[in-house]
């Protein structure tokens, strides 16, 4: 690692362990030592299940914030309200929507990749 370098931090996903489908048994806080002068990584193992709650709420959070960007430059009639509580339940409610939607995606991405390592035996494969 190059003497100016701090570690960088990356998350991922899984337990830790090689049980229970985490990834190869990395443990958190582990550092991995890159070559030449690019930053170490210290990784960080976060569950499937705060993966999914971290993605939710920042979906959630960006769609709000825009919705509420688009309340203030379109006018408060764009979302069907005409003062800020209204602008902010409307925005909340169109955002809450949104996450569901991409919660939803993410689901089925973990499942995905869950009947991946488990697959069903159907004979069709």
């Amino acid at each position: 690692m190059g003497q100016d370098q701090l570690p960088v931090t990356i998350s991922i996903i899984g337990t830790g362990t090689s049980e229970g489908g985490g990834v190869a048994p990395t443990p958190s806080g582990q550092v991995a030592t890159t070559p030449g002068t690019q930053p170490d990584l210290i990784i960080n193992v976060i569950t499937p299940m705060m993966a999914i709650l971290v993605r939710f709420v920042t979906l959630f959070l960006n769609t709000f914030v825009g919705a509420l960007t688009a309340a203030g430059v379109g006018g408060p009639e764009l979302l069907g309200a005409t003062d800020f509580h209204g602008v902010a339940l409307s925005g909340a409610w169109l955002s809450l929507s949104v996450a569901g939607v991409g919660l939803l995606k993410n689901l089925a991405t973990v499942f995905m990749r869950l009947e991946g390592k488990y697959p069903i035996a159907t004979g069709s494969i």
